[in-house]
């Protein structure tokens, strides 16, 4: 649950589509935050994570983000989670 949370906060500052601005639910990223905590365990770095957000976004929203838009919150996510030592 503790990196669920972690991976919410991060996602919901990103707020990749810019719903959360336009007065959407509060948890309206969280099927996508599911399928990101879901993954963490399998992938083997930042590019990947960013290349799978990446693909959550599409399967969830059926829109183009880049790689380039998807990998800072990649990395703040790959430092959030090895730092609190979650066991991915």
């Amino acid at each position: 649950m503790e990196e669920y949370l972690l991976v919410k906060s991060i996602i919901d500052e990103w707020d990749p589509i810019g719903l959360l601005n336009l007065g959407c639910p509060e948890d309206e990223y969280d099927p996508e935050i599911r399928d990101i905590v879901a993954l963490l365990p399998f992938v083997k770095s930042v590019d990947e994570l960013a290349l799978r957000i990446r693909q959550v976004f599409i399967k969830w929203f059926e829109i183009f983000l880049s790689i380039e838009k998807c990998h800072p919150v990649a990395l703040k996510i790959w430092e959030a989670t090895k730092k609190y030592s979650f066991p991915f």
